[in-house]
């Protein structure tokens, strides 16, 4: 029983869904086609001829939809009847669907506010291309630098698309007699590219160039690329610290090379290990799970010496208190303690190389630059140690590529024309902080150098330029300051700054800046709805009283309607169409009022804006499923305030109402 009336109240309840979605649109399409008909009086006879057969079908088409049920009136005549009720009074009519349209227009000027600021912040923060790059800085303290052990480390991730490293130096800007301390990042141009930096003077440089000839002492890459000359076993530097990643299992061999036998396992045990490097041979594929590997493709590799915990790699019970994973057992000496052996592990991109703690004998090259005239100075450490740091005077090598792209707040700092400005030179020289080197000892400057300015870029606030990479990099800096990854997917940001941040690595990205942005704007647009809502809620009281008062003046044409076999849901149905008509024309016409009143504030602000050189603001946008929610909410409102009288109008006795006055 209970099942039947649920079954019946289900059938009711979709019945009535229906028929109400169906009449609704079906009053959607009559009123836009009148709309089209009626603008269509204005337009020239060759496009009224072309318009009234698609729309004399469309007329057929609608009469055959709103043949519902048989011995009823049709749906058609039903908003034609209604129509010519509200044309009947015209003034009252027009007043009302002016109130409804004032109330949904200010819900949709003040929204569209709310989301075109929205657009034009994002807009200024944020480029396209930029929802895909991911920033990537060491964290504060940590012992983990960004070097080209962690750019192969980076390409190796799956939808990285580009790696893009940055060097951010101080610069000494000597024009006209005039020195200047400004911030200097190297860069490449696909960095620029990718920034969607775009000149407004001139062009950006062109150089992707990475690697470049150090002047002044060996970078790493060198030393591997010269591994040729060193022998296998053969130190490279006596003492130095290291750590394995977190989680992480590394093979440790007998010698440094990849056919010596393998003596077991080793993982992180203390944050760092003590150990000395030496050269081996390659190790293009000395691991057990596919990780890229520092030394693929070199003449000679790079070892680590050291002392380190072993571990058998074989199945075992993780209830054991030897076994590590399941995969991994403690291997014990003649004492049962954990067996502790001298070995070599290959530098991997499973181990971070953080530094040595004795300091290098002095090469060739600095011998070479001692000859010519190398000031050394001493200058205020920094460190709590307080001891005495030196700075070291090279010079750029003759393959520096000496251009810049500067803003046009450094113009104004020189007193540079802008206009004239590409082509002017000036003279500058690099401060290297210790922390970008090598070794991270002392820092270094390079002799000033002629740079020519090739591009301007906007920018207000702090005078910057950029140099190529390569120029920053010939100094013997080995370790960045920033990368920039760029990734196939704005999808991928998400996954790829978790696996980055693994490493240790600190990240950010546009996306956040983006996401709050449109937290708080959502927030803004809830408020400003809320008070668009109450000129609304007039507005719907105003229809409201309108559908009553009529009511009562149509009672004796109720009353004749049905004396002549109207029925009492065709009288319902005449009502709600009415009220539907003023709400779906309030709505149409407050989206159109809401429109123009977010173009004339942008116009208005525009004015000021191009007066002080910043361009049209465009401080309104109102998005196509906002549109239609508007549309949907004033029917709602228009359904929702005919209910009542369309009601009332149903109880009315057709005896009684044809003898009401």
């Amino acid at each position: 029983m209970i099942k039947k009336l649920l079954t019946r109240i289900y059938d009711n309840f979709a019945k009535s869904v229906w028929y109400t979605s169906t009449f609704v649109l079906m009053l959607i399409v009559y009123l836009l086609a009148s709309v089209i008909r009626f603008l269509g009086k204005f337009t020239p006879q060759i496009m009224r001829d072309k318009l009234k057969g698609p729309l004399n079908n469309l007329h057929v088409h609608i009469l055959k939809f709103s043949r519902h049920s048989k011995n009823t009136i049709n749906r058609v005549n039903l908003i034609e009847l209604a129509i010519k009720s509200m044309n009947f009074k015209r003034s009252r009519s027009i007043i009302t669907i002016g109130g409804m349209a004032v109330g949904i227009g200010a819900i949709v000027f003040l929204v569209s506010l709310g989301y075109g600021l929205q657009k034009l912040v994002i807009s200024r923060v944020a480029k396209l291309n930029e929802m895909r790059q991911v920033n990537i800085v060491s964290q504060t303290g940590s012992q983990i630098k960004i070097n080209d052990k962690s750019l192969a480390k980076f390409r190796g991730i799956s939808d990285v698309e580009a790696v893009l490293p940055v060097i951010a130096v101080v610069g000494k800007v000597d024009f006209q007699g005039s020195v200047s301390d400004m911030a200097v990042y190297g860069v490449t141009s696909d960095y620029l590219r990718q920034s969607a930096i775009q000149p407004v003077r001139g062009d950006i440089f062109e150089s992707n160039d990475i690697v470049a000839e150090v002047f002044g002492q060996v970078s790493e890459l060198e030393e591997v690329a010269r591994g040729d000359e060193k022998k296998v076993g053969e130190k490279a530097r006596e003492e130095i610290n290291f750590s394995i990643y977190p989680g992480e299992w590394v093979r440790v061999r007998e010698g440094p090379d990849t056919n010596s036998e393998t003596l077991g396992y080793t993982k992180r045990t203390e944050d760092l290990h003590l150990g000395s490097e030496v050269w081996g041979s390659p190790y293009a594929s000395d691991n057990d799970n596919g990780k890229i590997l520092v030394g693929e493709d070199k003449k000679m590799g790079k070892w680590i010496k050291s002392l380190v915990y072993l571990w058998n790699r074989q199945s075992c019970d993780v209830n054991e208190a030897d076994c590590e994973e399941g995969k991994y057992l403690t291997i014990k000496d003649e004492n049962a303690y954990h067996a502790q052996e001298s070995g070599y592990i290959a530098e991997t991109d499973l181990v971070n190389i953080s530094g040595s703690s004795a300091v290098l004998g002095v090469s060739d090259d600095d011998s070479d630059l001692a000859d010519t005239s190398v000031d050394w100075v001493e200058i205020p450490a920094e460190s709590e140690s307080s001891q005495a740091a030196k700075t070291k005077i090279v010079v750029l090598p003759p393959s520096a590529k000496k251009e810049a792209v500067v803003n046009r707040t450094m113009l104004k700092v020189l007193g540079i024309d802008e206009g004239n400005a590409v082509g002017e030179k000036f003279n500058t020289s690099f401060v290297v902080t210790g922390d970008l080197l090598f070794d991270g000892g002392d820092k270094i400057e390079s002799e000033f150098a002629e740079y020519v300015i090739v591009g301007v870029i906007p920018g207000d606030k702090t005078p910057v330029f950029y140099v190529p990479f390569v120029d920053l990099r010939s100094l013997g800096i080995a370790n960045y300051s920033q990368v920039t990854v760029v990734l196939t997917s704005q999808k991928e940001v998400s996954d790829v700054r978790g696996k980055i941040e693994a490493m240790g690595f600190a990240t950010s990205s546009v996306v956040d800046t983006v996401k709050q942005i449109n937290s708080l704007f959502a927030t803004v647009r809830i408020i400003l709805a809320l008070l668009g809502t109450v000129a609304l809620s007039v507005a719907a009281l105003g229809m409201f009283n309108t559908l009553t008062v009529s009511l009562l003046e149509r009672t004796r044409e109720v009353g004749l309607m049905k004396a002549m076999g109207m029925r009492s849901s065709e009288v319902r149905e005449l009502f709600l169409t009415e009220s539907m008509i003023m709400g779906f024309f309030g709505g149409v016409i407050g989206i159109i009022i809401g429109f123009i009143g977010g173009k004339l504030v942008s116009l208005i602000l525009s004015a000021f804006a191009l007066f002080k050189g910043v361009g049209f603001v465009n401080v309104s946008h109102i998005p196509a499923l906002f549109v239609f929610l508007i549309l949907f909410l004033a029917l709602i409102v228009g359904i929702g305030t005919g209910i009542y009288p369309a009601k009332r109008a149903t109880k009315i006795s057709a005896l009684d109402a044809l003898r009401y006055e």
